[in-house]
């Protein structure tokens, strides 16, 4: 699905809750549940998804201040209130529950704000989450490296699924694709977006390095010695 003219491809989405009924008045958490599902829709739209011209959609659940519309653009960020959502029952459904109404209110906004192709191409990426149960490894192949002796791999995946998230692994194998240890990169759960903050990897005899974009330090380092000695 090719971009309309120059408007930006949609790269976020967002989902908050209404200052009216912020978690932090309860004991509950309702962003987390959530992060798993937006970010499995998110891959499953095609890499050139136009929504609106907008690169940020940030779904708004619950009750909107008074005077604010509905639905609002401002500086490539789309804003759109779901008012008729209960919080508070959908915080006492089961985790499996809770990511089949996320994903149907967070397309059926999709659909609202598409063009006609385009809302096709988001029914085909919540069938495909669907499809997945809502639990994906997606191998991130750029920080996939051989050993200098060519005698091992380590290979990086990104792993999203409601018990946990979104959590980073890394996976010793040999030269046959034998594996011979998992170690986890991020902290489980996680809920944060890290396929811009490791942007590559590096051998350092032993050592596989993966280096955080901006910083352009090391934030992630696996002593392969130990694995296999």
């Amino acid at each position: 699905m090719k971009g309309i003219g120059h408007m930006a491809r949609l790269k976020e989405i967002r989902v908050v809750e209404t200052p009216i009924s912020y978690s932090n008045q309860h004991a509950w958490s309702f962003h987390p549940g959530a992060h798993h599902v937006r970010q499995l829709l998110m891959h499953f739209l095609p890499s050139d998804f136009v929504l609106d011209g907008s690169s940020l959609l940030s779904v708004i659940f619950g009750e909107k201040p008074a005077g604010e519309a509905q639905c609002s653009q401002v500086l490539g960020c789309t804003s759109y209130y779901v008012e008729d959502f209960d919080i508070g029952a959908y915080m006492a459904c089961s985790p499996s529950a809770q990511q089949e109404r996320m994903l149907l209110e967070l397309t059926a906004v999709l659909v609202r704000l598409a063009s006609g192709a385009e809302a096709e191409a988001v029914n085909q990426a919540a069938r495909r989450v669907r499809d997945c149960a809502f639990t994906l490894r997606i191998p991130v192949r750029k920080l996939w490296r051989s050993s200098p002796d060519k005698q091992y791999r380590v290979e990086v995946y990104r792993c999203l699924g409601p018990a946990i998230g979104e959590v980073w692994q890394a996976h010793l194998v040999d030269k046959a694709g034998k594996p011979l240890a998992v170690d986890g990169i991020t902290g489980t759960p996680g809920y944060l977006d890290r396929t811009s903050h490791f942007s590559k990897s590096r051998w350092d005899g032993a050592l596989f390095q993966i280096v955080h974009t901006t910083l352009n330090s090391v934030v992630y380092s696996l002593d392969t010695a130990r694995c296999y000695t």
